[in-house]
């Protein structure tokens, strides 16, 4: 193993540990954001991997608004391996 899997691995070790020894409804909470969080990265790749068209007609087509589109990176962009997502509430009172 190198060093930084080792450091990996002690880091993991450690959370495991912090979040056994949380109460049962604040692992049920820290589980749903985190997988809600994964659901929302997931989305945020595969609009990335849309070419720009298809993009904007799925965007049309779900009444999400227009100023979204500049906030994912385009499909040829290098950071849509690693994707920096901004959670906000929706507002639906908004329009496009």
């Amino acid at each position: 193993m190198t060093t930084a899997s080792l450091d990996l691995k002690s880091r993991v070790d450690e959370f495991l540990r912090w979040f056994q020894a949380l109460e049962a409804k604040d692992q049920e909470e820290l589980m749903g954001l985190v997988y809600n969080e994964h659901k929302v990265r997931d989305v945020v790749r595969a609009f990335s991997a849309m070419p720009v068209e298809q993009r904007k007609a799925v965007f049309q087509r779900l009444g999400l608004p227009n100023e979204l589109l500049t906030r994912i990176p385009p499909p040829a962009s290098e950071a849509a391996g690693d994707v920096e997502v901004e959670w906000q509430e929706w507002d639906s009172t908004r329009t496009a």
